[in-house]
């Protein structure tokens, strides 16, 4: 299976010019960096492969990525998360809903990884939380050379990239193929956490992407009346639905830096956009933020 390249968008936001890489719409099913990360497991052959084992949080972008990869290739797929609200396990919706439907059998449990690993077995396919693996280089260099001919194509002056982390495993790899600057922020963890993401995968950061510092901490998953009110003001203003987990987060990072950076934005739109039912509910909820 094969990506047409996602096209590369010129919009302006608060009387500044960005340029926003369409991720979103690469696919529907593995839209932005889970299309990337799991593009290696698309297009390769895994004959002995009967069945993937994963983890991570009950609306997970991957999880759900993964749940269609297992379909699309007759795996089964078992996925541990370590909290199922009764809410949600009795309204299912989003993520979790859509890959309960796909085939998904999920197992909670505190000890979510370690339980995990004792799933594992020859025939099993084990993608750490995130796709946060070395075979995520094969998409995401693919990305990184996209970037490169789209940047040659509009010719635009002293580009720099900006896109969330959650592993940091999309930024760090772009970084090590492109020759302009890379940009990013915590959104799962502190800083601390990030790079220690990065070193499973590379343990020589020489070339690791910028970490942009934010004055106020987030928590993940946490809701923010800022967060909403960015999220709505960058759909009015750019006609654009971002995440509403990890791209407000973002976007106020890159904004409280935006002045002091020298060069072109262009913003990673990594896509996520099913997680949104689930994270709207919940703000719908909150009405008390909005």
């Amino acid at each position: 299976m094969q990506f047409s390249p996602s096209p590369l968008e010129q919009h302006f936001f608060r009387d500044d010019t960005f340029y926003i890489k369409r991720d979103d719409i690469l696919n529907n099913d593995f839209s932005g960096n889970k299309a990337r990360k799991f593009h290696y497991f698309l297009t390769h052959n895994f004959s002995s492969i009967k069945r993937i084992i994963s983890y991570g949080s009950n609306q997970s972008n991957a999880m759900y990525s993964l749940s269609v990869l297992a379909k699309r290739k007759h795996w089964e797929f078992i996925y541990f998360c370590d909290h199922i609200p009764n809410f949600l396990r009795q309204n299912p919706i989003g993520n979790y809903a859509y890959a309960l439907q796909n085939g998904m059998k999920i197992i909670e449990t505190k000890s979510r990884y370690l339980d995990s690993l004792q799933y594992r077995r020859k025939d099993s396919l084990f993608i750490e939380e995130g796709g946060r693996q070395s075979e995520s280089e094969w998409g995401i260099k693919r990305l990184a050379e996209e970037l490169t001919e789209d940047i040659a194509k509009t010719g635009i002056k002293d580009p720099y990239l900006f896109l969330p982390s959650g592993t940091g495993t999309t930024a760090l790899f772009l970084q090590k193929y492109l020759t302009i600057p890379v940009f990013t922020c915590s959104c799962v963890g502190d800083d601390d956490y990030l790079q220690k993401q990065w070193k499973m995968l590379s343990p020589d950061l020489k070339n690791a992407p910028l970490i942009l510092k934010s004055s106020k901490k987030y928590h993940y998953g946490k809701l923010y009346s800022e967060s909403y009110a960015i999220w709505n003001e960058l759909q009015e203003t750019m006609g654009v639905t971002f995440d509403l987990m990890y791209d407000p987060v973002g976007w106020n990072v890159l904004m409280e830096h935006i002045k002091t950076l020298q060069g072109t934005p262009i913003y990673l739109h990594q896509g996520g956009l099913l997680g949104n039912i689930s994270m709207e509910e919940r703000y719908k909820r909150k009405a008390n933020m909005l």
